[in-house]
Formats: structure tokens, C-alpha cells, sequence
């Protein structure tokens, strides 16, 4: 009796901490997330802005950065009034899908970087021609309106506040689809197919950075053949070892591209994987349906940490852009000494963190 008394006491005890660590979680991740991302993405943006000869890859770069920016900022002003009961009323409640939609639209861009780098690696003759600054601007503008109307569009038809005013719902004819469709459509529309396209745009881009490397080692091989028989023994030596060195030099170039690209898909990977994996996973209670309270205790602890996850995939890009990056950390020295870079650096026309993708 005593001992069975004594695990039901542990057994509360353990909820009632569960639920408690959820609850913290839940009230004070938000600030971190914001205070850590939004900083940095205004300065990703000034430094990407600021380096000479804008490209695709730059607009791309500072078209994520503001979308990231303006997304973790959307969803602290929503938590904030979720958490003090903020008057939303009719039209609080069907504007409020704009931390959906800029999320997505942040998912989006960067699976748009990912194309131009797949492009730039796999294609680089073609790329001049086939990603350029006014198409990607174009493709950027009508992924933005085609993410909006249809955001803009359920919200509007389906969502509307109770009669209080101070909470939102949905109207109960739509509610089956709500709880159902409208969950997987969300899902699969903000995260999962972002998440295969950013996968298979970073295995064929790795693909073809090895291929890249195997074509060039053959076009050098060749060239040292030809010139052996060309050059006499002293200048052969030297050739061969230019071609040697232009060969190590390239070749350290390609491992520092994918090493960025395994970095970045893994960092994804992380943030992302948890979200997805509750949303597989975890099923919601039926009306009436009871539920193991220690068990559902532990989703909402997890519920909690993958909110952390995936809402810090909004913060980190400057981060993983100044690590793997050294023209990003040379840019952004000169930024905050409101310096401009000198010589050949500030004429460069490219960003070689582009080559990262994101979370």
C-alpha cells in the first residue's frame, strides 16, 4: 500500500516537473531566439549588402536574412500576445498567419539558394545566363505573393475570434479540416518539402563537386603528358609542379565548399528533425479521449524543445556564414570598422558562403 502510494506520488511529482520545465521553456525561448537572430540578421545584411558588385547569390543571401529576421520577429509578437491575452478580435485573428507565412517564405529562399549553388557547380557556363539578378527577384517576388494569398486566404475564410475577442478560432464547419487537412497541408507546405529540396539540392551539388574534382584532376593529367614531351627536363619539373599546386589549391577549395554544405545540411538536419518527428509521431487527443498524463507531460516537454529547434534555425545563419566563410569574416570586419574593403577583395563579385544552406 505504502509503496504504491509512494510511486503515484512520484509519478505526480514527475508531471507536475515535466510540465513545469514545458511552461518555462515555452515562456522565455522566444527572447533568446530573438535577441540572438534578429541582431545578426540586420548585420548579415549590411554585410552582404555592402560588398561590391551585387549578384544573385548575394540577393538571395540578404533576401534570407531579412525573411529570417522578420519571422522570429513575427512569432515573438504573436507569443507575446498569446502569453498577456492581447485583444485580437475579428481582425487580429485572420491576420494572424504571418509568422506561417514568413517562416515558409524563409524555408523557401533557402532552397532557392540551394538551386543557384546547384546551378553554379553543376552548370557554371550556364549559370550566367540562367540565374541572374532580375529573374531571382522575379522568383522571390512571386513565391512571396503565392505564399501570402494562400495564407492570407484560409485565414481569412476559416479563422475568427470568439466572442470575448481575446481568442482565436476556427469556424465549425471547417474545424474537421482544421484538425486534419489543414495540419498536413501546413506541414508539408512550411517544412517537409523545403526539407527534401534542400537534401537532394545538397547531395547533387556535393555530386558534383566530386565529379568536378575527378574532370579536373584528368584535364591537368593531360596537360602534364603533353608538356613532358614538349619542355626539357628543368622547365617539365617546374610545369608539373604548378599544375601540382593549382591542383592541391583547387582541391582545398572544393573541400572547404562541401564541408559548408555538410555543415549547413547537418545543422538543418538537427533543427529540423525534431519538428518533423513530432509531427509524425505525436497524435493529437480526440474530443473526450483520454490520455496518459506522465506520457502527454513528456510530448509537451518535447513539443517545447522542437519549437526551440526550428525557430533557431532563423538565428544561426550568421553564424555558420562567419564560420565557414572567410570573405563573410573579412567583409564584416571592415563593416564594423565602416572601413571598405581594399584592393582585388572589394571587387569581387561573388559570396562564397552562398554555398550554404539552411534550417
Amino acid at each position: 500500500m505504502v509503496a504504491g502510494l509512494m510511486r503515484i506520488l512520484v509519478r505526480r511529482n514527475e508531471i507536475e516537473r515535466l510540465r513545469q520545465m514545458a511552461s518555462d521553456i515555452k515562456r522565455t525561448y522566444i527572447w533568446v531566439v530573438w535577441a540572438l537572430g534578429f541582431p545578426s540578421n540586420i548585420l548579415c545584411v549590411v554585410t552582404v549588402l555592402s560588398m561590391r558588385g551585387p549578384s544573385p547569390a548575394t540577393f538571395l543571401v540578404s533576401t534570407l536574412a531579412v525573411t529570417d529576421g522578420l519571422a522570429i520577429s513575427a512569432k515573438l509578437l504573436a507569443h507575446q500576445f498569446g502569453q498577456w491575452q492581447v485583444y485580437m478580435g475579428t481582425v487580429g485573428c485572420k491576420s494572424n498567419f504571418w509568422a506561417i507565412f514568413l517562416s515558409s517564405l524563409a524555408n523557401w529562399t533557402l532552397v532557392l539558394i540551394c538551386g543557384e549553388r546547384y546551378v553554379a557547380v553543376c552548370f557554371p557556363l550556364k549559370k550566367v545566363y540562367v540565374v541572374t539578378r532580375r529573374r531571382c527577384q522575379v522568383t522571390v517576388l512571386a513565391l512571396a505573393l503565392t505564399l501570402l494569398i494562400f495564407f492570407a486566404s484560409v485565414y481569412y475564410v476559416m479563422r475568427d475570434a470568439d466572442s470575448t475577442g481575446y481568442y482565436c478560432g476556427t469556424y465549425n464547419k471547417y474545424l474537421a479540416f482544421w484538425t486534419t487537412g489543414w495540419y498536413w497541408i501546413n506541414t508539408l507546405i512550411s517544412l517537409f518539402l523545403p526539407f527534401l529540396c534542400i537534401v537532394l539540392l545538397t547531395a547533387l551539388i556535393v555530386y558534383g563537386l566530386m565529379r568536378s574534382r575527378r574532370e579536373r584532376r584528368g584535364i591537368l593529367g593531360k596537360t602534364a603528358d603533353v608538356r613532358q614531351h614538349l619542355m626539357d627536363g628543368s622547365n617539365n619539373k617546374n610545369r608539373r609542379g604548378t599544375n601540382q599546386r593549382l591542383l592541391k589549391e583547387a582541391e582545398a577549395v572544393e573541400r572547404s565548399i562541401t564541408a559548408m554544405l555538410i555543415l549547413a545540411a547537418a545543422i538543418f538536419l538537427l533543427l529540423a528533425l525534431p519538428t518533423c518527428i513530432y509531427l509524425l509521431a505525436y497524435k493529437q487527443p480526440r474530443y473526450g479521449e483520454s490520455r496518459d498524463p506522465l506520457l502527454e507531460a513528456r510530448w509537451a516537454l518535447f513539443d517545447q524543445i522542437q519549437f526551440v529547434l526550428i525557430d533557431s534555425s532563423h538565428a544561426v545563419n550568421f553564424f555558420l556564414y562567419f564560420l565557414s566563410a572567410q570573405r563573410f569574416r573579412r567583409q564584416l570586419y571592415h563593416v564594423i570598422r565602416c572601413r571598405r574593403l581594399p584592393g582585388r577583395e572589394s571587387q569581387s563579385r561573388t559570396l562564397e558562403m552562398t554555398n550554404i544552406t539552411h534550417p
